[in-house]
């Protein structure tokens, strides 16, 4: 358990301190998240800045956000939303596996795509990220991950009760690395070497 801490918080540390990959090379993948509205508006800022590129997860649930209501939330004004083909809403996704597949499959039909930024939640992120790798390292493929947890404007990214947040976090952890889902920390190492490589 103390090792999962250890990557939780290397995974916490470590985008905002990384080199950043060049914007018109980048996606920004938001992760939203249920009754957290501030996952959206908040990671959304990111763009077009830091990624030329917007992926917008789908959820089980609140908030399901359509294509038109995230061009609504970062704040842009055209009639037509055809003029952001870079941004692309998922759909329905059960689960964190499910959106990280979805954005695997964007990363096969976008080529151009050489960067990734994910953010979510603080509490959230590690999991995310180690999904994220798992699926790519499945996958074959290889690619820059900067992870960007996001604060909460009425508050920060943890709850109240963010020690059980955290606690359920590396539960679930352990848990989806028995079922081969979320990566091993021996391959979250060898990320992080071919990275630094």
């Amino acid at each position: 358990m103390l090792e999962v801490f250890r990557v939780m918080s290397e995974i916490l540390l470590d985008g905002p301190n990384w080199k950043k990959g060049k914007p018109e090379e980048t996606a920004i993948l938001v992760l939203p998240g249920m009754y957290q509205e501030y996952r959206i508006t908040e990671g959304t800022k990111f763009w077009p800045d830091q990624g030329e590129y917007l992926w917008v997860a789908g959820t089980n649930g609140d908030p399901a956000y359509s294509r038109k209501q995230i061009i609504s939330v970062i704040d842009v004004d055209y009639p037509n939303d055809l003029h952001y083909p870079n941004i692309i809403c998922g759909e329905f996704a059960r689960h964190t596996l499910d959106q990280m597949e979805w954005c695997v499959s964007l990363l096969k039909e976008n080529t151009q795509v050489k960067h990734l930024i994910v953010t979510t939640a603080a509490y959230h992120l590690p999991r995310c990220t180690l999904t994220l790798l798992q699926v790519l390292t499945k996958s074959g493929m290889k690619i820059p991950i900067t992870p960007l947890s996001i604060r909460n404007p009425s508050g920060d990214s943890f709850s109240p009760t963010s020690t059980e947040d955290l606690r359920s976090e590396v539960m679930k952890i352990q848990q989806y690395q028995e079922k081969g889902d979320v990566a091993s920390l021996d391959t979250w190492r060898n990320y992080i070497n071919w990275r630094i490589s």
